[in-house]
């Protein structure tokens, strides 16, 4: 895990709520089958230590139930036309953002829009997030 998410999660975590319950190689298998792809590394990093949640927003991981909500989220906006190369990791209401598995970037996707890069890794837009929640605490 990226040491300096680790030290803004650890410095402002009580601002914020994570689940941190890490996937199981199970339920990682089965999501991949059923996502069709590898879910990127960046991603099971911040799964296996906080899974779900943030600080002013929220990273879709696993709830303290086990739902998946990263892949419950990514299969139901594959039905209105999300392309099938990117996983959800964030509901923003008007858009998402999500990883494109083919290229590792952060992209946003709106309905029946072409998804547009805005971070060049999951690990570069996290610690974007966790800056612009900070500075609104």
């Amino acid at each position: 895990m990226n040491k300096k998410i680790e030290a803004v999660i650890s410095q402002y975590g009580g601002n914020g709520s994570f689940t941190k319950v890490a996937p199981t190689q199970a339920m990682l298998a089965e999501a991949q089958q059923k996502l069709g792809f590898p879910i990127p590394e960046q991603f099971i990093e911040y799964l296996n230590v906080y899974s779900h949640g943030g600080i002013g927003f929220e990273i879709l991981g696993v709830g303290f139930d086990g739902t998946m909500f990263f892949l419950d989220e990514t299969l139901e906006y594959r039905e209105d036309g999300l392309p099938g190369n990117l996983l959800v990791v964030e509901n923003c209401d008007e858009w998402l953002y999500c990883v494109d598995v083919d290229t590792g970037e952060v992209v946003s996707w709106y309905f029946d829009d072409d998804p547009s890069v805005d971070y060049p890794c999951f690990d570069d837009y996290l610690l974007d997030r966790l800056n612009d929640a900070i500075e609104n605490l």
